[in-house]
């Protein structure tokens, strides 16, 4: 494969198979809880949650040891296989309780990949370059984020275990990709890069201080983006689920209809969820895409918090929709806000090479921490006052956020302040 495929390519294909497997993992945590398992809204909610959690706290506890190790790309390999194994398994899983403790399971083979993946892209010490090859793996996660859902939901349609087959397959293939990449340090020295590190160091040491600025800002916006994601492709799901068996779900208003969705006038509401996860997925992917040719977007708040707006607008809007074009349209609105934070941390949390792969690992930490709480949340609320509930006041949730964002910037310009006032003193 190294003879015809130049390794980054061959890496964004890994990356993309990788992240398509576990989209179709994901999209399957709401039906088959509700069908196979007997769960309701709070069910799939606790078992996203332990599988996001689980992802977390694994990216947390491995990250240190990932550089250690001769070669990283070990990782890929145990971790991409681990996960498909485990995750196949959970098919046969009678009671919610097994399920989350199998997915738990190749969750935390899952994350054990995740970070070993990004820690070979790190490893190109030039700026510029290492920021145009993230931009590139996030395409092929948004790519991978758009049509995983597609195919959950078309293997789905046919038998259930062809989905969970599907997730198998395609992390056995990504193991096979990434494993098969070149060490990092052989391929940057062979490519002509610079391969002393203080180099590197030295080279990036006047970085822009609007990273540092910005990087708790970026973190808990890549945490709301996650967290809102997970909460509603889990209780949000339940929504469709009723919209469909009642009969209200429609195409365009209720004014004029043009198709009623019923269990009765396909597509169920299973097909349906699978179109809003795939539309979700593409709203992240041309986000990334626009963000990928520019860096205009860095280092703007009013950016951040216009966006934190329209997302807002768009959860009030959802809660109450039965227009399925609408509810496609706010999904769309969600994956983009997401695809802006989860970059944007990505960007400063990278900025510095001394610290890169420790912010990078607790950015993906506090994602998935987000991806937990949300959900559980949600569900608890959703469960006490209605499924709409939490979504109407969501704007109050994005208000507070903006508000720590905020905070989180004055202080950080203070402690650079403060720095700069001691380095001239001495």
């Amino acid at each position: 494969m190294r003879r015809f495929i130049k390794p980054e390519v061959q890496h964004y294909l890994g990356s993309f198979l990788l992240q398509t497997s576990m989209m179709i993992a994901m999209t399957l945590i709401p039906f088959f809880t509700f069908q196979h398992l007997g769960g309701k809204e709070r069910a799939a909610a606790l078992a996203y949650g332990v599988q996001t959690l689980s992802l977390g706290a694994t990216c947390f506890l491995s990250a240190p040891f990932v550089s250690k190790l001769r070669n990283g790309l070990i990782c890929c390999l145990i971790g991409a296989a681990g996960f498909g194994i485990f995750y196949c398994a959970a098919m046969f899983a009678t009671s919610v309780a097994v399920f989350c403790v199998l997915t738990g399971i190749a969750m935390a083979f899952f994350a054990l990949a995740w970070p070993a993946m990004q820690s070979w892209l790190g490893a190109q010490p030039d700026g510029k370059l290492r920021t145009k090859s993230f931009s590139y793996f996030n395409l092929s996660i948004g790519l991978g984020l758009t049509l995983g859902p597609l195919i959950a939901g078309a293997f789905y349609g046919i038998n259930f275990r062809f989905a969970f087959l599907a997730v198998l397959v395609l992390s056995w293939l990504a193991a096979i990709v990434l494993f098969t990449l070149p060490r990092e340090k052989e391929y940057f020295r062979k490519s002509g890069q610079p391969d002393d590190p203080d180099r590197s160091e030295k080279a990036s040491a006047p970085a822009d201080i609007r990273n540092e600025i910005f990087l708790y800002c970026g973190w808990l916006t890549n945490m709301l983006g996650w967290g809102l994601t997970g909460a509603v492709r889990t209780v949000y799901a339940g929504q469709i689920n009723h919209l469909v068996q009642a009969g209200q779900l429609v195409l365009f208003s209720r004014s004029a209809p043009i198709h009623v969705f019923t269990s009765q006038q396909g597509p169920g509401a299973e097909t349906i969820y699978t179109w809003m996860q795939a539309v979700l997925s593409l709203g992240y992917f041309a986000a990334i895409l626009v963000m990928g040719r520019t860096v205009r977007w860095q280092h703007r708040f009013w950016l951040t918090a216009v966006f934190e707006c329209i997302l807002g607008m768009g959860i009030w809007v959802l809660a109450g929709s039965h227009s399925l074009v609408v509810i496609l349209m706010c999904h769309a609105t969600l994956g983009a806000f997401t695809a802006f934070g989860y970059m944007g941390s990505q960007c400063y949390s990278a900025a510095n090479p001394q610290y890169k792969h420790r912010r990078i690992a607790i950015n993906e930490g506090l994602g998935q921490t987000g991806g937990f709480a949300f959900p559980q949340i949600f569900a608890q609320l959703g469960t006490l006052h209605g499924l709409a509930w939490p979504f109407n006041y969501t704007p109050v949730l994005l208000a507070g956020f903006a508000s720590l964002q905020w905070f989180s910037i004055q202080t950080a310009k203070r402690k650079v302040v403060d720095a700069v006032h001691c380095t001239g003193e001495a």
